[in-house]
């Protein structure tokens, strides 16, 4: 199981659909960690930006579940692959 850091910032200009998204955003955000995706959720005091710790058998399964999200057609994404401990 592969698991990363997953940095998303968001394209300002479209603040009003972002907002308008939020409410479905955060129920597919808790069902991504009912099924054990997404394991961790941090967001910016500014709302600038997320950061998610997530798994996956591979980085492409993950980036298939992020697709998923409300609000992907508005995030730039970083990903750190991290080591466990």
């Amino acid at each position: 199981m592969a698991e990363f850091m997953v940095h998303a910032t968001f394209h300002q200009q479209d603040q009003q659909n972002i907002l308008a998204r939020v409410p479905q955003e955060r129920e597919r955000i808790k069902f991504l960690m009912e099924q054990g995706v997404v394991k961790a959720l941090y967001i910016a005091s500014d709302s600038s930006g997320v950061w998610l710790v997530v798994q996956g058998e591979s980085q492409a399964v993950v980036q298939q579940h992020l697709e998923s999200l409300p609000l992907y057609p508005y995030m730039m994404l970083q990903w750190t692959p991290l080591l466990r401990t």
